[in-house]
Protein backbone atom coordinates (compact mmCIF):
# COMPACT_ATOMS: atom_id res chain seq x y z
CA UNK A 1 0.00 0.00 0.00
CA UNK A 2 1.24 3.35 -0.55
CA UNK A 3 0.04 6.67 1.88
CA UNK A 4 2.18 8.83 0.19
CA UNK A 5 2.41 11.82 1.91
CA UNK A 6 5.01 14.53 2.38
CA UNK A 7 6.90 14.27 5.48
CA UNK A 8 6.79 16.55 8.05
CA UNK A 9 7.49 17.74 12.13
CA UNK A 10 3.59 17.19 12.54
CA UNK A 11 2.13 14.30 10.10
CA UNK A 12 -1.31 14.76 11.84
CA UNK A 13 -1.48 18.22 10.58
CA UNK A 14 -0.97 17.90 7.13
CA UNK A 15 -3.63 14.86 7.04
CA UNK A 16 -5.71 17.62 7.95
CA UNK A 17 -4.52 20.07 5.64
CA UNK A 18 -5.46 17.52 3.35
CA UNK A 19 -8.58 16.78 4.43
CA UNK A 20 -9.68 20.20 4.20
CA UNK A 21 -8.15 21.02 0.55
CA UNK A 22 -10.81 17.98 -0.53
CA UNK A 23 -13.28 18.90 1.59
CA UNK A 24 -13.12 22.49 0.03
CA UNK A 25 -14.01 21.42 -3.22
CA UNK A 26 -16.97 19.01 -2.46
CA UNK A 27 -18.15 21.71 -0.47
CA UNK A 28 -17.47 24.29 -3.83
CA UNK A 29 -19.72 21.97 -5.41
CA UNK A 30 -22.28 21.55 -2.95
CA UNK A 31 -22.89 25.38 -2.89
CA UNK A 32 -23.07 25.44 -6.82
CA UNK A 33 -25.65 22.37 -6.82
CA UNK A 34 -28.84 23.85 -8.46
CA UNK A 35 -31.47 24.22 -11.90
CA UNK A 36 -28.11 22.65 -14.04
CA UNK A 37 -27.74 19.58 -12.16
CA UNK A 38 -31.73 19.15 -12.68
CA UNK A 39 -31.61 20.00 -16.30
CA UNK A 40 -28.66 17.21 -16.64
CA UNK A 41 -30.53 14.33 -15.53
CA UNK A 42 -33.86 14.98 -16.96
CA UNK A 43 -31.82 15.26 -20.38
CA UNK A 44 -30.06 12.17 -19.90
CA UNK A 45 -33.78 10.67 -19.06
CA UNK A 46 -35.26 11.85 -22.07
CA UNK A 47 -32.40 11.49 -24.39
CA UNK A 48 -32.71 7.62 -23.00
CA UNK A 49 -36.47 7.07 -23.57
CA UNK A 50 -35.66 8.69 -27.51
CA UNK A 51 -32.96 5.79 -27.56
CA UNK A 52 -35.58 3.45 -26.25
CA UNK A 53 -38.18 4.27 -28.87
CA UNK A 54 -36.06 4.22 -31.67
CA UNK A 55 -34.40 0.82 -30.80
CA UNK A 56 -37.54 -1.17 -30.45
CA UNK A 57 -39.48 0.32 -33.35
CA UNK A 58 -36.07 -0.47 -35.82
CA UNK A 59 -36.17 -3.68 -33.96
CA UNK A 60 -39.38 -5.12 -34.70
CA UNK A 61 -40.01 -3.34 -38.01
CA UNK A 62 -36.82 -4.05 -39.89
CA UNK A 63 -36.83 -7.16 -41.24
CA UNK A 64 -34.35 -10.78 -40.45
CA UNK A 65 -30.91 -9.28 -39.31
CA UNK A 66 -31.71 -5.76 -40.49
CA UNK A 67 -33.52 -5.44 -37.06
CA UNK A 68 -29.70 -5.33 -35.33
CA UNK A 69 -29.67 -2.18 -36.98
CA UNK A 70 -32.11 -0.82 -33.59
CA UNK A 71 -29.70 -2.97 -31.01
CA UNK A 72 -27.63 -0.33 -30.26
CA UNK A 73 -29.90 1.98 -29.68
CA UNK A 74 -31.79 -0.35 -27.11
CA UNK A 75 -28.18 -0.47 -25.48
CA UNK A 76 -27.67 3.25 -25.33
CA UNK A 77 -31.12 3.38 -23.49
CA UNK A 78 -30.24 0.41 -20.98
CA UNK A 79 -26.74 1.43 -20.23
CA UNK A 80 -27.86 4.97 -19.64
CA UNK A 81 -30.36 3.72 -17.66
CA UNK A 82 -27.90 1.80 -15.65
CA UNK A 83 -25.09 3.64 -14.94
CA UNK A 84 -25.32 7.51 -15.64
CA UNK A 85 -28.74 7.25 -14.18
CA UNK A 86 -29.00 4.46 -12.14
CA UNK A 87 -25.69 3.40 -10.35
CA UNK A 88 -25.21 8.08 -9.80
CA UNK A 89 -29.81 8.32 -8.86
CA UNK A 90 -28.98 5.48 -6.02
CA UNK A 91 -25.65 7.58 -4.80
CA UNK A 92 -28.23 10.22 -3.45
CA UNK A 93 -26.54 12.72 -6.06
CA UNK A 94 -29.63 14.09 -6.91
CA UNK A 95 -31.28 13.74 -3.18
CA UNK A 96 -31.02 17.52 -2.59
CA UNK A 97 -33.49 18.34 -5.10
CA UNK A 98 -37.13 18.16 -4.15
CA UNK A 99 -38.85 19.36 -7.67
CA UNK A 100 -37.63 15.40 -9.29
CA UNK A 101 -38.41 13.36 -6.06
CA UNK A 102 -38.30 10.53 -9.14
CA UNK A 103 -34.38 10.80 -8.97
CA UNK A 104 -34.01 10.18 -5.24
CA UNK A 105 -32.63 7.16 -4.08
CA UNK A 106 -35.02 5.88 -1.92
CA UNK A 107 -37.86 7.11 -4.82
CA UNK A 108 -35.99 5.07 -7.61
CA UNK A 109 -36.74 2.04 -9.61
CA UNK A 110 -33.78 0.85 -11.30
CA UNK A 111 -34.27 -0.56 -14.81
CA UNK A 112 -31.64 -2.89 -13.56
CA UNK A 113 -32.00 -6.69 -12.38
CA UNK A 114 -30.28 -5.71 -9.24
CA UNK A 115 -31.95 -5.00 -5.54
CA UNK A 116 -31.74 -1.17 -4.96
CA UNK A 117 -32.24 -1.72 -0.94
CA UNK A 118 -29.27 -4.56 -0.89
CA UNK A 119 -27.28 -2.18 -3.47
CA UNK A 120 -27.42 0.69 -1.38
CA UNK A 121 -26.10 -0.99 2.02
CA UNK A 122 -23.55 -3.29 0.46
CA UNK A 123 -21.76 -0.35 -2.18
CA UNK A 124 -22.76 2.83 -0.62
CA UNK A 125 -22.38 2.04 2.88
CA UNK A 126 -19.60 -0.88 2.98
CA UNK A 127 -17.46 -0.41 -0.86
CA UNK A 128 -17.27 3.12 -0.65
CA UNK A 129 -16.06 3.13 2.87
CA UNK A 130 -13.66 0.72 3.02
CA UNK A 131 -12.72 0.71 -0.47
CA UNK A 132 -10.08 -2.03 -1.27
CA UNK A 133 -9.52 -2.91 2.46
CA UNK A 134 -8.75 -7.03 2.73
CA UNK A 135 -11.74 -9.26 3.60
CA UNK A 136 -14.19 -5.85 4.16
CA UNK A 137 -14.59 -4.74 0.66
CA UNK A 138 -17.18 -6.77 -1.04
CA UNK A 139 -16.21 -5.24 -3.96
CA UNK A 140 -12.65 -5.71 -4.16
CA UNK A 141 -13.19 -9.19 -5.17
CA UNK A 142 -16.42 -9.75 -7.43
CA UNK A 143 -17.74 -13.79 -6.79
CA UNK A 144 -14.60 -15.54 -6.45
CA UNK A 145 -12.56 -13.76 -8.04
CA UNK A 146 -8.53 -13.24 -7.01
CA UNK A 147 -6.95 -10.35 -7.91
CA UNK A 148 -4.12 -10.25 -4.88
CA UNK A 149 -1.62 -12.68 -3.41
CA UNK A 150 -3.49 -12.89 0.45
CA UNK A 151 -6.44 -14.15 -1.02
CA UNK A 152 -6.14 -18.22 -0.72
CA UNK A 153 -5.79 -19.88 -4.26
CA UNK A 154 -7.96 -22.36 -4.98
CA UNK A 155 -8.29 -24.69 -8.33
CA UNK A 156 -10.69 -22.58 -9.60
CA UNK A 157 -9.02 -19.44 -9.81
CA UNK A 158 -6.91 -21.23 -12.67
CA UNK A 159 -9.85 -20.96 -14.82
CA UNK A 160 -11.25 -17.05 -13.51
CA UNK A 161 -10.01 -15.11 -16.50
CA UNK A 162 -12.05 -17.35 -19.38
CA UNK A 163 -15.09 -18.23 -16.71
CA UNK A 164 -15.28 -14.09 -15.98
CA UNK A 165 -14.34 -12.92 -19.47
CA UNK A 166 -16.72 -15.42 -21.01
CA UNK A 167 -19.35 -16.56 -18.22
CA UNK A 168 -20.06 -14.23 -15.86
CA UNK A 169 -19.43 -10.79 -17.39
CA UNK A 170 -21.86 -11.38 -20.13
CA UNK A 171 -24.46 -11.82 -17.20
CA UNK A 172 -22.58 -9.11 -14.98
CA UNK A 173 -25.63 -6.81 -13.94
CA UNK A 174 -27.93 -10.81 -13.02
CA UNK A 175 -24.87 -11.39 -10.32
CA UNK A 176 -25.03 -8.30 -8.41
CA UNK A 177 -27.56 -9.58 -5.94
CA UNK A 178 -25.46 -12.53 -5.29
CA UNK A 179 -23.11 -10.56 -3.58
CA UNK A 180 -25.63 -7.89 -2.25
CA UNK A 181 -28.12 -10.21 -0.50
CA UNK A 182 -25.17 -12.85 0.18
CA UNK A 183 -25.67 -15.44 -1.67
CA UNK A 184 -21.74 -16.06 -2.95
CA UNK A 185 -21.02 -15.94 0.49
CA UNK A 186 -23.10 -19.42 0.68
CA UNK A 187 -21.32 -20.83 -2.42
CA UNK A 188 -17.75 -20.06 -1.03
CA UNK A 189 -18.28 -21.65 2.32
CA UNK A 190 -19.22 -24.56 0.70
CA UNK A 191 -16.78 -25.17 -1.99
CA UNK A 192 -13.52 -23.46 -1.24
CA UNK A 193 -11.41 -25.15 1.34
CA UNK A 194 -11.22 -21.83 3.52
CA UNK A 195 -14.37 -20.94 2.99
CA UNK A 196 -14.32 -16.77 2.65
CA UNK A 197 -11.12 -16.17 3.85
CA UNK A 198 -9.35 -13.63 1.67
CA UNK A 199 -13.52 -12.51 0.52
CA UNK A 200 -15.76 -9.63 2.59
CA UNK A 201 -18.76 -11.07 3.67
CA UNK A 202 -21.95 -9.81 4.35
CA UNK A 203 -23.13 -8.39 7.79
CA UNK A 204 -25.24 -10.91 9.79
CA UNK A 205 -27.58 -7.50 10.49
CA UNK A 206 -27.95 -7.41 6.98
CA UNK A 207 -28.54 -10.18 6.28
CA UNK A 208 -31.97 -11.63 5.19
CA UNK A 209 -34.26 -14.62 5.54
CA UNK A 210 -33.73 -16.99 2.06
CA UNK A 211 -37.16 -16.16 1.16
CA UNK A 212 -37.01 -12.54 1.55
CA UNK A 213 -33.48 -12.87 0.02
CA UNK A 214 -34.79 -14.90 -3.25
CA UNK A 215 -38.09 -12.57 -3.25
CA UNK A 216 -35.99 -9.41 -3.87
CA UNK A 217 -33.87 -11.03 -6.34
CA UNK A 218 -36.45 -12.88 -8.21
CA UNK A 219 -38.41 -9.07 -8.33
CA UNK A 220 -35.06 -7.16 -9.71
CA UNK A 221 -34.88 -9.79 -12.06
CA UNK A 222 -38.71 -10.13 -13.26
CA UNK A 223 -39.20 -6.72 -13.90
CA UNK A 224 -36.73 -6.79 -16.96
CA UNK A 225 -37.19 -9.95 -18.21
CA UNK A 226 -41.04 -9.41 -18.18
CA UNK A 227 -40.28 -6.40 -20.23
CA UNK A 228 -37.32 -8.01 -22.70
CA UNK A 229 -38.22 -11.54 -22.96
CA UNK A 230 -41.89 -11.52 -22.67
CA UNK A 231 -43.74 -8.58 -23.43
CA UNK A 232 -41.85 -6.96 -26.35
CA UNK A 233 -41.64 -10.57 -27.65
CA UNK A 234 -45.02 -11.14 -27.10
CA UNK A 235 -45.73 -7.78 -28.60
CA UNK A 236 -43.33 -8.46 -31.78
CA UNK A 237 -46.06 -11.98 -32.17
CA UNK A 238 -49.35 -9.96 -31.83
CA UNK A 239 -48.65 -7.78 -34.77
CA UNK A 240 -46.48 -10.28 -37.00
CA UNK A 241 -43.37 -8.79 -36.55
CA UNK A 242 -41.28 -11.77 -35.72
CA UNK A 243 -40.60 -12.83 -31.68
CA UNK A 244 -37.58 -14.94 -32.18
CA UNK A 245 -36.03 -11.71 -34.08
CA UNK A 246 -37.25 -9.43 -31.32
CA UNK A 247 -36.14 -11.99 -28.48
CA UNK A 248 -32.72 -11.92 -29.59
CA UNK A 249 -32.26 -8.17 -30.28
CA UNK A 250 -33.09 -7.57 -26.74
CA UNK A 251 -30.54 -10.41 -25.57
CA UNK A 252 -28.45 -8.95 -27.42
CA UNK A 253 -28.67 -5.04 -26.26
CA UNK A 254 -28.68 -6.68 -22.36
CA UNK A 255 -25.12 -8.50 -23.08
CA UNK A 256 -23.79 -5.84 -23.97
CA UNK A 257 -24.65 -3.55 -21.15
CA UNK A 258 -22.81 -6.07 -19.07
CA UNK A 259 -19.79 -6.38 -20.87
CA UNK A 260 -19.91 -2.70 -20.84
CA UNK A 261 -20.70 -2.07 -17.26
CA UNK A 262 -18.13 -5.32 -16.32
CA UNK A 263 -15.15 -4.04 -18.31
CA UNK A 264 -15.91 0.20 -16.96
CA UNK A 265 -16.35 -1.02 -13.21
CA UNK A 266 -13.21 -3.78 -13.28
CA UNK A 267 -10.55 -1.70 -15.02
CA UNK A 268 -10.78 1.18 -11.96
CA UNK A 269 -11.04 -1.13 -9.31
CA UNK A 270 -8.80 -4.28 -9.46
CA UNK A 271 -5.44 -3.20 -10.09
CA UNK A 272 -4.71 -0.93 -7.48
CA UNK A 273 -3.38 -1.91 -4.06
CA UNK A 274 -5.10 -3.13 -0.83
CA UNK A 275 -5.84 -0.47 2.08
CA UNK A 276 -5.27 0.00 5.87
CA UNK A 277 -8.11 -1.03 7.93
CA UNK A 278 -7.81 1.98 9.91
CA UNK A 279 -7.85 4.77 7.32
CA UNK A 280 -11.27 5.22 8.14
CA UNK A 281 -10.61 6.76 11.40
CA UNK A 282 -8.71 9.77 9.90
CA UNK A 283 -10.64 11.22 7.29
CA UNK A 284 -7.07 12.56 6.07
CA UNK A 285 -5.91 9.04 5.16
CA UNK A 286 -8.82 8.21 4.42
CA UNK A 287 -8.78 10.42 1.19
CA UNK A 288 -5.43 9.45 0.52
CA UNK A 289 -6.79 5.90 0.42
CA UNK A 290 -9.28 6.48 -2.12
CA UNK A 291 -6.48 7.97 -4.16
CA UNK A 292 -4.52 4.18 -3.91
CA UNK A 293 -7.35 2.81 -4.69
CA UNK A 294 -8.73 4.20 -7.55
CA UNK A 295 -7.37 4.94 -10.93
CA UNK A 296 -9.07 6.66 -14.29
CA UNK A 297 -9.13 6.42 -17.57
CA UNK A 298 -9.31 9.43 -20.40
CA UNK A 299 -12.08 9.69 -22.70
CA UNK A 300 -14.10 12.60 -23.66
CA UNK A 301 -16.91 14.21 -23.13
CA UNK A 302 -19.39 11.39 -24.40
CA UNK A 303 -17.86 8.62 -23.99
CA UNK A 304 -18.14 9.18 -19.81
CA UNK A 305 -21.68 9.71 -19.91
CA UNK A 306 -21.70 6.30 -21.45
CA UNK A 307 -19.46 5.03 -18.81
CA UNK A 308 -21.45 6.76 -16.35
CA UNK A 309 -18.42 9.04 -15.92
CA UNK A 310 -16.89 6.30 -14.01
CA UNK A 311 -13.57 6.51 -16.06
CA UNK A 312 -13.49 9.49 -13.48
CA UNK A 313 -13.37 6.77 -10.37
CA UNK A 314 -10.59 8.24 -8.45
CA UNK A 315 -13.40 11.57 -7.82
CA UNK A 316 -16.09 9.02 -7.76
CA UNK A 317 -14.29 7.69 -5.12
CA UNK A 318 -13.66 11.34 -3.24
CA UNK A 319 -17.15 12.50 -3.83
CA UNK A 320 -19.32 9.54 -4.28
CA UNK A 321 -22.65 12.31 -3.79
CA UNK A 322 -21.34 14.77 -5.84
CA UNK A 323 -23.48 14.88 -9.32
CA UNK A 324 -21.08 12.66 -11.54
CA UNK A 325 -21.65 15.29 -14.46
CA UNK A 326 -19.35 16.97 -12.25
CA UNK A 327 -16.17 14.87 -12.04
CA UNK A 328 -14.59 16.35 -15.46
CA UNK A 329 -14.10 19.68 -13.97
CA UNK A 330 -13.46 18.65 -10.52
CA UNK A 331 -11.10 16.58 -11.45
CA UNK A 332 -8.49 19.58 -12.43
CA UNK A 333 -9.07 20.76 -8.72
CA UNK A 334 -8.09 17.01 -7.65
CA UNK A 335 -5.20 17.07 -9.69
CA UNK A 336 -3.99 20.42 -8.10
CA UNK A 337 -4.36 19.23 -4.98
CA UNK A 338 -2.36 15.80 -5.32
CA UNK A 339 0.39 18.09 -7.08
CA UNK A 340 0.36 20.48 -3.70
CA UNK A 341 1.06 17.50 -1.39
CA UNK A 342 2.66 15.12 -3.64
CA UNK A 343 -0.48 12.22 -3.79
CA UNK A 344 -0.95 10.02 -6.57
CA UNK A 345 -3.37 10.86 -9.08
CA UNK A 346 -3.64 7.49 -11.42
CA UNK A 347 -5.20 7.45 -14.85
CA UNK A 348 -4.91 5.27 -17.75
CA UNK A 349 -4.31 6.75 -21.26
CA UNK A 350 -7.42 4.86 -22.34
CA UNK A 351 -10.31 2.27 -21.72
CA UNK A 352 -8.14 -0.27 -23.60
CA UNK A 353 -5.50 0.57 -21.46
CA UNK A 354 -7.16 0.31 -18.60
CA UNK A 355 -8.68 -2.96 -19.09
CA UNK A 356 -5.32 -4.56 -20.20
CA UNK A 357 -4.16 -3.71 -16.71
CA UNK A 358 -6.91 -5.23 -15.24
CA UNK A 359 -7.42 -8.59 -17.40
CA UNK A 360 -3.60 -9.07 -16.59
CA UNK A 361 -3.71 -8.78 -13.11
CA UNK A 362 -6.66 -11.36 -13.47
CA UNK A 363 -4.06 -13.77 -15.40
CA UNK A 364 -1.04 -12.96 -12.83
CA UNK A 365 -3.15 -13.85 -9.82
CA UNK A 366 -4.89 -16.82 -11.22
CA UNK A 367 -1.47 -18.62 -10.46
CA UNK A 368 -0.99 -19.72 -7.00
CA UNK A 369 2.24 -18.59 -6.83
CA UNK A 370 2.85 -15.55 -9.78
CA UNK A 371 6.32 -16.03 -11.10
CA UNK A 372 8.91 -12.95 -9.72
CA UNK A 373 8.73 -11.67 -13.84
CA UNK A 374 5.05 -11.69 -13.99
CA UNK A 375 4.46 -9.36 -11.30
CA UNK A 376 7.55 -6.96 -11.52
CA UNK A 377 6.19 -6.42 -15.20
CA UNK A 378 2.63 -5.91 -13.71
CA UNK A 379 4.49 -3.22 -10.71
CA UNK A 380 6.36 -1.58 -13.48
CA UNK A 381 2.94 -0.54 -15.36
CA UNK A 382 0.94 0.70 -12.29
CA UNK A 383 4.43 2.31 -11.41
CA UNK A 384 4.34 3.78 -14.95
CA UNK A 385 0.48 4.64 -15.43
CA UNK A 386 1.05 6.93 -11.55
CA UNK A 387 4.10 8.86 -12.58
CA UNK A 388 2.57 9.53 -16.21
CA UNK A 389 -0.85 10.86 -14.24
CA UNK A 390 0.79 13.02 -11.66
CA UNK A 391 1.83 14.84 -14.18
CA UNK A 392 -1.34 15.40 -15.76
CA UNK A 393 -3.01 18.69 -16.49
Amino acid sequence: MSQSVNTSSDPSREYEEIHQAFEKIKQRHRDDLGEKDVRYIKKIRRNSRIFEVIGRSLIHILPGPFALIGVPFLFLHRNLEAIEIGHNVLHGQYDCFDEIPQFHAKNFRWKSPIDETSWRQEHNAVHHVHTNVYEKDPDLNHGFLRVNSQVPHTKLHYFQVPIYLFFLYPFMLYNFNAQNLGTVDKFRARFFPQGNKGYAVLDEALRLSKSESNKRHNRAVWRVWAKEYVFFPLLALLTGFGVVKVFLANLLADIMNSYWIALTIQATHFTEPLQPDDAIKNKGKWYISQLDSSVNFKGNRWQSILWGHLNYQVEHHLFPDIPAHRYPDMALEVQAVCKQFNLPYKSNPSWGAAIKKFVGAMWVYSFKNPSVADKTAFLDNASFIEKESTNAK
